[in-house]
């Protein structure tokens, strides 16, 4: 009996490392999968409280993105851009956009002193958002977002 309490000691303290170890590179693994699946161009299409009609698009390119609004006659009202990183939060996904730069234009930004967290879930060509969730922030509404994967390349001609 003695045998086995110490073969079950040793088996613990063996497997707890190799379990924690394993953990970690799960969500690593996770994240590297959602990072290649997440590469590409998104859209959304919302309408603001004042009956407007505006896309946003968030284009994420390895460990960067970049992030615009457009009108309705897709002129550009805002530009962002900065770093990108995905984590896991325990059973969540998040994507964190950091060191970020914004202003009307790719050419009128200035550093914007804030960092942003959303949770998300990925199926396929569809990337489902929960924005603002993670602090209050003036005249930003938290909001719940359905971004599809925008098709890139010209269509085959009929034949």
């Amino acid at each position: 009996m003695a045998k086995l309490k110490i073969h079950l000691i040793l088996m613990k303290r063996l497997l707890a490392p190799l379990f924690v170890a394993a953990l970690f590179t799960g969500g690593a693994a996770l994240a590297v999968d959602d990072l290649q699946a997440l590469t590409g161009k998104w859209s959304v299409k919302k309408t603001n409280d004042e009956g407007q009609v505006f896309t946003q698009t968030v284009e994420v390119n390895k460990d960067k993105f970049v992030f615009e609004i457009l009108r309705a006659d897709a002129a550009l009202v805002f530009h962002g851009e900065g770093d990108f990183k995905l984590e896991k939060l325990g059973t969540f996904s998040c994507a964190r956009f950091l060191h970020i730069r914004a202003g009307r234009s790719a050419s009128e930004m200035r550093d914007v002193d804030d960092e942003y967290a959303l949770i998300y879930t990925l199926d396929g060509d569809t990337w489902t958002t929960a924005f603002n969730f993670d602090r209050q922030r003036d005249s930003q509404k938290p909001s719940l977002d359905v971004y599809q994967r925008v098709k890139t390349g010209a269509a085959k001609p009929a034949q």
